[in-house]
């Protein structure tokens, strides 16, 4: 059960107030168009019969979802949920700024609390820096798999993400790089064009230069540990932890 279980029964007031879902409607939605939206942005069988338990109202499945997902997951449909009602004239224009805006704040209380229940992977550092198809499957596949709780299962693609990260990195400041060259390589290129280019982030620049031998051990793991060849896959635990330091490195990257 999802940390949304364990909410305030204030705190899913609060939620079912911000998406009008008090009559069992959800914002302007219609049946069809609740389960496209579903089915397009989290692959969710929006009526499936297991998330009929609490009724068949949209409301009453939307609840049903957050209990049954992870509390990340939970979390992120609401933020996606939460962008939708943005996009809405409805909202926009007819409410009273101040009052909408205590609205984002406390409903994101509660988005921030979900997040904080879940020992899943945070997907943030994992973006995408360009417009390339191939860019965009990638990150779709590794959340995929991220969202299942299958992070041992999405080790080759975070190396490969890691590899165009850093190629890209290297590559827009002018710097060729064979195609063959290792992770761990392109890694120590761009701290030493960090470093050229006087960053003074004395303690992260030096987690990144240990994060070289992190990066070279990486290829070791995909090779053998992953999915990219007929492995035995990581401990799931492993690989989620592998997940949060490389996103730390990422996450700081994305500061500069």
């Amino acid at each position: 059960m999802s940390g949304y279980a364990d909410l305030k029964r204030s705190e899913k007031n609060r939620i079912d107030q911000t998406f009008d879902m008090i009559e069992g409607y959800v914002l302007d939605f219609s049946n069809r168009t609740i389960e496209i939206y579903f089915e397009d942005e989290f692959q969710i069988e929006f009526y499936s019969d297991r998330f009929e338990v609490n009724g068949n109202s949209k409301a009453n499945r939307l609840r049903t979802i957050l209990e049954i997902h992870t509390g990340r997951q939970a979390a992120q449909i609401l933020r996606n949920l939460w962008d939708y009602r943005s996009s809405l004239t409805m909202y926009e224009m007819h409410q009273d700024p101040d009052k909408e805006e205590l609205t984002k704040e406390k409903f994101f209380q509660v988005v921030a609390k979900l997040e904080g229940m879940s020992g899943q992977v945070d997907l943030q550092p994992f973006a995408s820096f360009d417009n390339s198809n191939t860019l965009h499957e990638l990150l779709q596949s590794i959340e995929r798999d991220i969202r299942a709780d299958k992070p041992h299962a999405a080790i080759d693609r975070l190396h490969l993400f890691c590899t165009k990260r850093f190629r890209h990195l290297v590559e827009s400041r002018g710097v060729s790089i064979e195609r063959e060259e290792p992770l761990n390589s392109v890694v120590g290129r761009y701290k030493k064009i960090l470093e050229a280019e006087g960053h003074h982030y004395d303690m992260a620049l030096l987690f990144i230069r240990y994060s070289i031998s992190v990066f070279e051990k990486f290829k070791d793991i995909r090779n053998n540990r992953s999915l990219a060849h007929d492995n035995d896959l990581l401990d799931i635990n492993e690989a989620k932890f592998i997940f949060d330091a490389v996103g730390a490195v990422l996450r700081f990257i994305k500061t500069i």
